[in-house]
């Protein structure tokens, strides 16, 4: 029998991101509303836009945006987003439940990111992160992103945008290897 330690560890092991469609909106939805109703790092404005319902959520991958996610038990419990920009490809709206944090989502759905940019061809990725996030700024150092510019994204809400250059070695096995 698996103490609960050990079984925390497997299911961490195990965390599989996976391409969203149309039939995950509802779920990436309730995800939405229950990550940002609880983000007060973030101007109320800012959390309620963020909060988007299942109908944009349909635009978005109907025209341009890929969700990817994690799944636990049927209920979607971490995801993000992702699109071209003009010359990278960028990563937005991470999320993760607030009862899975600090559990490896973030660390899975950044791992899937790069090798996803790989796998397509793009040869840099960008995500943009408030500086006052400590385990978000510690990913990207990890992950080996270099902070690239400091900008106001709405007023008084400042966010640093990194970047990382997709290699053609395997940085991303290299990484699990690491942990």
């Amino acid at each position: 029998m698996k103490d609960g330690g050990e079984e925390e560890r497997t299911r961490r092991d195990e965390f599989r991101v996976e391409r969203l469609f149309e039939k995950d909106a509802t779920k990436v939805e309730d995800l939405l509303k229950e990550v940002w109703s609880n983000a007060t790092e973030y101007p109320e404005k800012w959390r309620k836009a963020r909060a988007i319902g299942r109908s944009q959520i349909i635009i978005e991958m109907n025209t341009g945006f890929h969700y990817f996610g994690i799944r636990l038990n049927g209920k979607i419990v971490g995801f993000y987003k992702a699109r071209i920009t003009k010359d990278a490809y960028l990563g937005e709206h991470q999320s993760a439940h607030p009862a899975y944090r600090g559990h490896g989502l973030a660390k899975a759905m950044y791992t899937h990111f790069i090798q996803f940019a790989k796998e397509t061809g793009y040869k840099k990725i960008r995500v943009n992160i408030l500086p006052n996030q400590i385990a978000s700024v510690k990913l990207m150092k990890k992950f080996g992103f270099k902070k690239v510019m400091e900008y106001e994204q709405i007023p008084r809400m400042l966010v640093h945008l990194y970047e990382k250059k997709i290699e053609e070695e395997n940085t991303t096995e290299e990484l699990t290897n690491e942990s």
